[in-house]
């Protein structure tokens, strides 16, 4: 029995050094990754400089908006702050991160946030776990088991291994342009848009992203809630449902949901969601017009 209880002990120590060690080596590698969803995470939650223009969202937002177009438009300084399929429980802490170092000019969050399932990839802000009020906090009511499988150091990158090793995504200021596809030219317009789909809004994911709306706009940042432009007609409930969150939070409505001048370009975009490199410049085109309106340069 006693020998027993040895191996085990012997074996449980072993687990933890192994841990231990590898939570050590991954560290270090995860800060130098040149993964985009990564570096985009570590900037915000570890080396955010002060920037005037914030851009915070999924994929939609990732490809859409150009940081470097902003900065020589305006000559303030930007940054696309969202990550690939993160929802609203990523992008809340990292805009109380962000707040705590300086206040932004310009705060903007697409409403496809209120679509997303928001515990999805939520193991991408676990490496900043321990040190992190605001991830702790969203991650204990989130996800409350976790806690005492985050406390290994290994657990925590556990999700992220394949991606610290993967830099092929290269990037301006956190901006992932998609190239335009050769299938798809200007004569190829849509007709008539598909109905969309009916989007129900979980409770959780609705107070979250009404929190990020009330922190950004008392931070006294000009805060824009976006509707991206979406080759499918809008479904009115879940749009009047975004209109009504932003109207009451004090932020201002960027809709391109209806913008045809966008919409009967299917030359503009990679898929139904994602516009491509071409179609993001006509859109920033739109955003700084409407940015430059409300008097921010």
């Amino acid at each position: 029995m006693k020998l027993f209880i040895g191996k085990l002990l012997l074996f449980v120590l072993l687990l933890f050094a192994a841990d231990f060690l590898s939570g050590n080596v991954l560290s270090k590698y995860h800060l130098k990754t040149k993964n985009i969803n990564l570096q985009n995470a570590n900037y915000g939650f570890l080396h955010y400089d002060n920037d005037d223009i914030l851009f915070f969202g999924a994929s939609e937002v990732s490809h859409s908006f150009i940081s470097s177009m902003v900065t020589e438009e305006t000559g303030l300084s930007s940054y696309n702050l969202a990550s690939d399929g993160c929802g609203i429980y990523y992008q809340y802490p990292l805009l109380e991160t962000v707040l705590e170092k300086h206040t932004p000019k310009v705060i903007l969050i697409s409403a496809y946030q209120l679509t997303l399932e928001g515990s999805d990839y939520l193991t991408r802000i676990f490496p900043y776990y321990k040190n992190n009020e605001h991830v702790k906090q969203v991650v204990d009511d989130v996800l409350p088991n976790e806690s005492i499988k985050l406390a290994l150091k290994g657990y925590v990158y556990n999700s992220q291994i394949i991606r610290i090793f993967d830099g092929r995504n290269d990037n301006t200021k956190g901006y992932v342009p998609l190239e335009p596809r050769s299938d798809i030219n200007e004569t190829q317009n849509l007709v008539e848009l598909p109905a969309g789909e009916v989007h129900k809004i979980p409770s959780n994911i609705k107070f979250y992203f009404i929190k990020f709306l009330e922190s950004a706009v008392s931070s006294g940042a000009t805060v824009y809630v976006y509707v991206p432009p979406v080759l499918e007609k809008i479904n009115i409930p879940y749009l009047n449902t975004i209109k009504s969150i932003t109207k009451n939070s004090g932020a201002k409505l960027m809709d391109f949901s209806t913008d045809y001048s966008l919409l009967d370009r299917k030359d503009l975009f990679n898929d139904k969601i994602h516009l491509n490199h071409n179609g993001a410049k006509v859109l920033m085109d739109k955003v700084l017009a409407k940015i430059k309106n409300d008097s921010i340069y």
